[in-house]
């Protein structure tokens, strides 16, 4: 009986041991995988540089500053008209109307994809459920 005492007292100890490594790899890779990415977002000077200086003297497209824009009657080239508003998004505010109806309020755009809290803080001053679509680009 004393064998087999000794066994169960052995084995936990290189348990521990065994888990000890097991969460140092663990931590190790997590710590890898949070720092990599994070480098590899940011571009590399040069390439920031060189792509800043293309297009400058045209105007930005989606610069609008005064108005108001109906969500409920707009078409998608005036929902494009809205700072951070592209093709894609705009399409997607017209196809969430025709699958849902009308929005009943601003903050039901927070359910077509792409439209987040920040994204609905940013533009909810030129959005409006009511009355005609008054959106105007800014005129630099």
């Amino acid at each position: 009986m004393s064998t087999s005492t000794s066994v169960s007292l052995s084995i936990p100890s290189s348990r521990r041991s065994w888990w000890s490594v097991v969460v140092a790899a663990a931590v190790a890779v997590a710590a890898l995988g949070w720092l990599e990415p994070r480098a590899a977002r940011a571009a590399p000077p040069s390439i920031a540089a060189a792509t800043a200086d293309v297009g400058d003297d045209d105007p930005p497209a989606h610069k609008a500053t005064s108005g108001r824009l109906n969500l409920n009657t707009a078409t998608a080239e005036q929902l494009e008209m809205l700072p951070g508003v592209g093709p894609a998004k705009a399409e997607r505010i017209v196809a969430f109307r025709g699958k849902h109806g009308p929005f009943k309020r601003v903050a039901d755009l927070r359910r077509v994809k792409g439209f987040g809290r920040k994204t609905l803080k940013k533009l909810e001053r030129f959005l409006d459920i009511k009355g005609p679509t008054t959106l105007a680009a800014d005129a630099e």
